[in-house]
């Protein structure tokens, strides 16, 4: 006996009533049914059926491809699609809602069945890889705060929290810029290694790292580097330790430690750059003041298309110029 929760959506009562028929002779619960769009969508929150059978052209203003969009949505229920039409103009649409299959009428118990099946069957394997992942994540996300909490304990290079406001400061810019979801979270991660070799760096260079000369210059310069060197065994599924080798670098090419321009830096690193200067410049530390945030932005502004990509410095200026943002949530 199934125990999963079916909800069909069908305008003919008379088509509705015998695939529910179907359904219940095959073992299956109906939660509920509904036969134009809206009512569809307020049953499947009411109801969280384990799966939705959508009939693609239903009466009323809202076919069944634009409420099984708004479903997914807001809710994570696998979809079949129902249909008499092979239009291709339907087929298209019906795509971006990414259901799992089509059933065309009419059907036979056996094809109902194999795709209601095959259906629950995915649906549950990915929502145990989606767990799996979120485990992972977590636990990265664990290890990345305890090692810049390491970071800032270290010394006056770093005030404590400077990590996560610069992870804040960097994630808004991410947003903005439109990123995906997947990319702002390994960025996230990134702004909480990004100076992990510094750890290792005489705090005499650090109080002083815009006079340095020479070979402490060169010493100081190399830190993105070994950083990368630490984070590059580790399987992250994001591009980290590049990301954190390239931070450093400059949009005109000029900066370290390999001198690559333009795109050739990875998107994570030109924001995590920009990220970087506003709080560098708008946070205290023994060596130095800090500046109103209008002077950061001022001095970010100066130096876009040369230090800093020009879209990640105007994603910035929107950010907190005409959006409120402020360096710390």
């Amino acid at each position: 006996m199934n125990s999963e929760k079916i909800m069909v959506v069908e305008d003919e009562w008379v088509v509705s009533d015998q695939l529910c028929r179907s359904l219940e002779d095959l073992g299956y619960t109906i939660c509920s049914t509904a036969s134009v769009g809206d009512e569809a969508i307020r049953k499947a929150e009411a109801d969280s059926p384990d799966l939705i059978l959508m009939d693609i052209v239903l009466k009323g203003k809202m076919d069944g491809i634009e409420a099984a969009g708004r479903i997914n949505s807001q809710f994570n229920i696998p979809m079949i699609y129902m249909t008499a039409y092979t239009n291709q103009e339907y087929i298209e649409r019906a795509k971006q809602t990414k259901p799992f299959s089509y059933l065309v009428k009419p059907f036979n118990q056996k094809e109902l069945y194999a795709n209601i099946e095959m259906a629950l069957h995915r649906h549950l394997v990915d929502k145990e890889i989606k767990d799996r992942l979120d485990r992972l994540t977590s636990c990265y996300t664990g290890t990345m705060k305890a090692f810049s909490g390491a970071i800032e304990l270290h010394g006056p290079h770093t005030s404590l929290g400077h990590h996560q406001r610069v992870a804040f400061i960097a994630h808004g810019i991410a947003k903005e810029m439109g990123l995906s979801d997947f990319l702002a979270e390994g960025l996230w991660l990134a702004t909480h290694v990004y100076d992990i070799s510094l750890v290792n760096m005489p705090v005499e260079i650090l109080m002083g790292t815009s006079q340095l000369t020479g070979q402490n210059l060169t010493l100081y310069r190399n830190y993105p580097q070994l950083s990368y060197d630490i984070l590059e065994a580790v399987a992250f599924p994001w591009p980290i330790a590049n990301i954190v080798l390239q931070h450093r670098e400059c949009f005109d090419g000029s900066g370290y430690p390999r001198g690559i321009r333009g795109e050739d830096i990875l998107i994570e690193a030109r924001i995590l750059a920009v990220a970087v200067a506003i709080e560098d410049l708008t946070s205290h530390r023994i060596f130095q003041k800090a500046f109103p945030l209008k002077h950061a932005i001022d001095e970010i502004s100066a130096r876009r298309g040369s230090q800093y990509d020009p879209d990640v410095v105007d994603a910035c200026l929107r950010l907190f110029n005409e959006k409120g943002y402020k360096t710390e949530g």
